[in-house]
């Protein structure tokens, strides 16, 4: 498996941990070994602009994901993750995780995404949360 974390140091973000979160739930959910993974740090204004793009919404969001899921002569295109740290930062009492976690939280719950989980309803909800937590929880990065 791979991820790739592009513009983490221009927002002052661990690339290391992100990735290693991200590693983490395609493990726990059993992706295939050559599965590819990108994960992308932006400012607020241009997750502003994807939001709305992408899915008519004003303003910033904490994580944007976009499914490939394309095959490729080398490896298995899982998609693209999208965070906004400031935005994270800004509203991390929300997230109710350990302090400094909340953008590896953010970031799984994108690739959760990713990988069908929907979070339209509160049955939903509830069911990324949860498993968001035990991701984390096994790493000993989260608290319960």
């Amino acid at each position: 498996m791979r991820v790739v974390v592009n513009g983490a140091e221009a927002y002052h973000v661990d690339a290391k941990a992100l990735r290693k979160a991200c590693l983490r739930a395609l493990r726990a959910e059993g992706v295939r070994r050559d599965a590819e993974l990108s994960v992308a740090v932006v400012s607020e204004s241009e997750m502003s602009e994807l939001n709305q793009r992408y899915l008519n919404r004003d303003g910033p969001t904490d994580v944007l994901a976009f499914p490939m899921q394309e095959e490729d002569t080398r490896s298995y295109l899982l998609g693209d993750v999208i965070i906004c740290p400031d935005f994270i930062r800004e509203r991390k009492n929300q997230y109710d995780v350990n302090d400094g976690k909340e953008l590896e939280f953010v970031a799984v719950h994108g690739v959760l995404h990713l990988l069908g989980y929907e979070d339209d309803d509160e049955e939903g909800a509830l069911a990324m949360m949860r498993r968001q937590r035990d991701i984390l929880v096994g790493a000993g990065e989260e608290k319960r």
